[in-house]
């Protein structure tokens, strides 16, 4: 058993998949303009998980030559997809520009948000109806020329409750942060303030909310309920956060080293362990079990020689994983993930002490 490529769109192009029924949704958008302008383009595809072929859905370039980079795009039941696009320009020269588009039937898709000053809007999330929906975007750029950066100079929380047709500003952080992920449960809004190191929680659907500091980087967010209990993940580097009612969060640090962790996402038959996408100097599956301890990988960069391989997606008992700068949709079985050993932390640690030495980790990472 090994990883398969699904589909390959060539280099500096990003891929970014999430679940819909029974299919995948994913976007090839640019990576970083270090290719010919006209070869810029922000394409969605589907892929059926039970018939072969891939097939594209529309190419959102066409509809506003403006976009050509997303964020992941968001599925819910009864309103549709929604996808969050850029400026591909922005991670070298601060060029900004925002859209969201929505679909209902995959076939017809409108602007239903447009914010020329904005930019960089990563994950949507919403409420278990989906009625309200919400998504972090950045205003400015934090950066220089030259060198690529993907910090906004200040980000904002927009959110609907009419299901994505009308948007509004609900809360804004005059920092140089990314606001990046979130969830929404009844009133409570709990979002990642990516480099503030901090997660701000409202407890009145947005009317106040409170920084809460982590002192590490605050990445993806998760909420998952069990016999009652509550809980709340949050991923950092080689670590997460822990929280049972959203106020007081206690470090899980792993023993990994140079792993930017993404996606926490349950996996199926096992409700006390966390699957994470790591990603840095290496790219690795990880399977963590809340109760036991035990940490579970799959060593990507093994299969695929990628080190970018960041986007995950998982479906029953099987992963799909992007890849940041390759272009390639990977795929594999969740039984691919095997105890975590000595030799793969030795492996890992190699990695990190040769990219020191070139002074490149993270650097092209967002």
């Amino acid at each position: 058993m090994t990883v398969s490529v699904l589909a390959d769109f060539g280099i500096m192009r990003r891929i970014w998949p999430t679940t819909m029924k029974d299919d995948i949704i994913f976007t090839v958008g640019t990576a970083r303009p270090f290719i010919p302008r006209h070869d810029r383009r922000l394409l969605l595809y589907k892929l059926n998980l039970y018939r072969d072929g891939l097939e594209r859905v529309v190419d959102l370039t066409s509809i506003d030559a403006l976009v050509d980079t997303s964020g992941q795009p968001f599925f819910k039941n009864g309103l549709g997809l929604f996808v969050p696009a850029w400026n591909s320009e922005y991670y070298i020269c601060g060029r900004t520009y925002f859209k969201i588009f929505k679909s209902e039937d995959l076939t017809n898709f409108k602007a239903v948000y447009t914010d020329p000053k904005g930019t960089y809007g990563n994950h949507f999330f919403s409420d278990p109806v989906g009625q309200y929906i919400c998504i972090g975007v950045g205003r400015g750029w934090k950066g220089s020329k030259g060198i690529v950066s993907y910090t906004p100079s200040s980000s904002y929380l927009l959110c609907s409750e009419d299901g994505g047709e009308h948007w509004y500003k609900v809360y804004e952080l005059d920092y140089p942060t990314a606001i990046y992920d979130g969830v929404v449960i009844d009133d409570l809004i709990l979002f990642t303030a990516r480099e503030k190191c901090a997660v701000y929680v409202s407890f009145n659907k947005g009317k106040s909310f409170c920084e809460i500091q982590l002192n590490s980087t605050a990445r993806n967010i998760t909420y998952h309920r069990k016999r009652r209990r509550e809980i709340f993940i949050v991923s950092s580097d080689d670590s997460f956060y822990i929280s049972l009612d959203a106020t007081k969060f206690w470090k899980v640090r792993l023993k990994t080293k140079g792993l930017v962790l993404r996606y926490p996402t349950t996996i199926p038959d096992h409700n006390t362990a966390f699957c994470f996408a790591g990603v840095g100097v290496r790219s690795w599956l990880l399977a963590v079990d809340l109760e036991t301890g035990e940490t579970n990988i799959c060593d990507l960069t093994d299969f695929t020689g990628d080190t970018y391989a960041s986007r995950l997606a998982v479906f029953h008992d099987k992963f799909f994983v992007g890849s940041e700068l390759y272009g390639k949709l990977y795929f594999g079985d969740i039984t691919l993930l095997r105890k975590l050993t000595r030799k793969d932390l030795i492996k890992l640690q190699t990695s990190f002490l040769a990219r020191s030495l070139c002074g490149r980790i993270f650097q092209t990472i967002s």
